[in-house]
């Protein structure tokens, strides 16, 4: 797939409409939610069970909302999937959801997009369990060094947004398998790119090349 115009800049995850026609915007979706009939050819989606969304009796009708949203052939990615402690049903219905997802991802051969506050050991043990044959990223990540570099190596991917651009962190991961994004911050792209420049030692070239390299691999585009 060969996306138009000069591409600069990859917002991994946003929830916004996306940037301007120098940007690839993954714009996120929950389950139930349609995608656009009107949007930009730079624009992409992700879609997922957002476990925010999850109750004791919901799960199997957001299922089938999913794979109705899924099946769109601009959806590239499966998420925000993942776990949370702090919020939505608690338990095995996290982890059922999950499993769903990282199941049909692996059958559709896409990533698989995660959300994951304070749930790491289920996130581990379902990486135990499903042995992706594609990345999981970790978007937004907040965590310490140590917690990222024992997540890089398990082979976990990572998209910061300006908050999780550390030293410490881009100290701990692979760069080659790094990814920005905006979320839902209100900022740039752009600017997100600058701070990365500015903690990770970067020119603008080189930092643009990047991540617009890893996220041609893992999505097999031509950008």
């Amino acid at each position: 797939m060969k996306l138009p115009g000069e591409i600069r800049y990859i917002d991994f995850h946003t929830h916004s409409q996306g940037g301007g026609g120098d940007t690839v915007a993954v714009r996120n979706l929950m389950a139930g939610d349609e995608v656009p009939s009107d949007f930009p050819a730079n624009t992409l989606f992700s879609a997922g069970i957002h476990p925010w969304q999850l109750t004791d009796d919901n799960l199997e009708n957001l299922q089938t909302e999913l794979l109705l949203t899924a099946a769109h052939p601009h959806v590239v990615m499966i998420g925000e999937a993942g776990f949370d402690r702090l919020r939505g049903a608690q338990g095995e219905v996290q982890y059922r959801a999950f499993l769903f997802q990282a199941n049909i991802a692996g059958e559709m051969g896409k990533p698989v997009v995660i959300h994951c506050v304070r749930g790491w050991d289920e996130l581990r043990r379902a990486h135990r369990e499903v042995k992706p044959g594609r990345p999981w990223i970790i978007h937004g990540f907040r965590g310490s060094g140590s917690l990222a570099a024992s997540l890089a190596e398990e082979g976990f991917w990572f998209s910061l947004g300006a908050k999780g651009l550390t030293t410490e962190v881009l100290q701990s991961v692979y760069h080659e398998k790094l990814l920005l994004e905006t979320d839902e911050s209100g900022q740039s792209i752009a600017e997100v790119y600058r701070l990365f420049e500015a903690a990770a030692g970067y020119d603008e070239q080189r930092a643009e090349s990047l991540v617009r390299n890893n996220f041609k691999l893992l999505l097999n585009f031509n950008l």
